[in-house]
């Protein structure tokens, strides 16, 4: 769990091919910090749909008419990130980490705060407090919920806990914990820890982390979370009260926290989902057993006895990184979607577009690209969360996921599919990309090249009241496509500010210029 700065949040529009192709992108949020993106649709009507981001970002986007309603999310118990959203009965729940008053940062990470809001437009919500216990940190929450058993409406939540959070001492651990709230019910339950090993506490490879759960139409409650270069499974059949003994389902080669190019933090964390009508369990993760980061998937038809051998989800031939992967079921169709950052057109691994897999029960795997253009990574000075998110209903898709603009601000787009039974389509509008990335105290600028170009790009850096300008040029006039041309780099010290920047990009293939200048705000 870590915040940034800045930030920028959009909507993007993708048609099928039941429909005329179009592509539109509608601008949701420039100012605040929406990382780390969670989203549902509104299962009473699924042309609502909420998003929220971190810190306390909430959003409804009504899809007919395209408009957007943004609030400050608030608690009794504070609202301070890691937000994800579930849609249970008729209410939209909303999970985060707490910012308990009267506490130093750090230590207000002391439960996990679920919502149960029942009136988003008046903010109407019921806020619970879980899993408090006393000197340890509750962090990473996840949702779930029973719609199917006797026990329907009950909602369940898991999360890390850590003895003391980013500690090296051996006697410190971490542990996976879960909570239920019942239907009727007026709070969660006593946290009960599920893992039956333990993981340290530095928010790594060998912390235990990234707990998701599903139910299926019985009742059964499975999870799933990453630690020790595994891939944990644990299953409950009394809804909550007790579980079994986890199994490691797949190894995770070089555990969850990848240590990416260009990128603060990345992750392969496990993600679980269920096709209730077909009974079959899919887990989705990313890992570098090639020697490069990629998707993967298993599935169980036996409530988690058995798994398949790992799939690979992402058909490109290159050595380039996908990662932060995320997964739901469309349970009209039993079609499985899978959401990950795809590098496959970087050979820098500095610019990414969004992928989607599909996965069919026989066996089809396909991949699309959603995002029209290259987007590039900030360098690994600014954090851009953990994951993105994905919902399915109705025949309906939406993504949320982080991006970054040359404005050196992150954003956060949503990208909605109707119809998506006829076939994902998309018309790729592909054009060269620059980007300062901002690793140590320096930045390089780059640009991802998929058209012959003359460029020209200026930046001003401001330090010390003085400004001075760097000038950087490129050409190329081959052929190649989906490669980085590196145009060169700065020195940034501790005092010093990208303060403008402008381009100049010519296609010298189709003839088009491409110019933007940018002043960025000095803090």
């Amino acid at each position: 769990m870590m915040i940034s700065k800045t930030c920028y949040l959009a909507v993007l529009l993708v048609c099928t091919f039941t429909c005329a192709a179009q592509l539109n992108q509608i601008t949701l949020d420039g100012e605040r910090n929406p990382n780390e993106p969670s989203v549902c649709f509104d299962r009473s009507n699924d042309s609502i749909l909420y998003a929220a981001s971190n810190i306390n970002n909430f959003y409804t986007y009504d899809m007919k008419s395209g408009l957007t309603l943004t609030q400050k999310a608030t608690s009794v118990f504070g609202v301070y990130g890691d937000p994800v959203l579930h849609w249970s009965g008729s209410n939209v729940f909303f999970t985060h980490l707490s910012k308990t008053e009267g506490k130093e940062y750090g230590e207000w990470f002391d439960r996990i705060v679920v919502q149960q809001i029942s009136n988003v437009n008046s903010w109407k919500e019921q806020s619970y407090s879980v899993g408090y216990n006393a000197g340890k940190m509750q962090d990473k929450p996840w949702l779930s919920s029973d719609e199917y058993s006797e026990r329907k409406g009950s909602v369940y939540v898991t999360w890390t806990e850590f003895d003391q959070y980013d500690s090296d001492d051996p006697n410190d651990f971490s542990r996976i914990r879960f909570s239920a709230l019942g239907l009727g019910e007026e709070s969660f339950s006593d946290a009960v820890t599920i893992s039956d090993t333990v993981g340290d506490c530095l928010d790594g490879d060998h912390t235990l982390e990234g707990a998701t759960t599903a139910v299926d139409s019985s009742g059964n409650i499975y999870a799933v979370w990453a630690g020790h270069s595994n891939i944990y499974f644990d299953k409950s059949a009394d809804g909550g009260v007790t579980w079994g003994k986890d199994h490691v389902i797949a190894q995770q080669i070089n555990g969850w926290d990848m240590d990416m190019p260009n990128i603060m933090r990345a992750n392969g964390m496990p993600f679980i989902a269920l096709d209730v009508a077909r009974d079959i369990l899919y887990v989705t993760w990313a890992d570098e057993r090639s020697g490069n980061a990629d998707i993967w998937l298993k599935y169980s038809k036996d409530k988690g006895v058995t798994w398949s051998s790992a799939i690979q989800l992402n058909l490109d031939k290159t050595s380039s990184h996908q990662y932060f992967p995320n997964i739901a079921v469309d349970q009209q169709t039993g079609k499985v979607y899978v959401a990950y950052y795809d590098f496959k057109s970087s050979t820098t691994n500095s610019f990414y577009v969004l992928s989607l897999a599909s996965y069919t029960a026989d066996g089809e795997v396909a991949n699309v690209q959603l995002t029209p253009y290259a987007i590039p990574l900030p360098g690994k000075k600014m954090f851009y969360g953990d994951y993105l998110d994905i919902d399915v209903h109705n025949d309906k898709l939406a993504v949320v996921y982080t991006a970054f603009d040359l404005n050196q601000k992150t954003e956060v787009n949503l990208i909605t599919e109707e119809v998506i039974s006829g076939g994902i389509f998309s018309t790729i509008a592909i054009n060269n990309t620059p980007a300062i990335l901002r690793n140590s105290d320096s930045a390089q600028v780059l640009l991802n090249v998929e058209h012959p170009h003359k460029s020209k790009i200026k930046i001003w850096v401001c330090a010390n009241g003085q400004r001075k300008k760097f000038t950087f040029k490129g050409e190329y006039g081959g052929s190649e496509r989906g490669w980085d041309q590196v145009l060169g780099s700065l020195f940034l010290g501790d005092n010093s500010q990208i303060c403008k920047i402008s381009y100049r990009i010519k296609d010298t293939e189709v003839r088009n210029i491409y110019k933007r200048r940018i002043r960025l705000s000095l803090e």
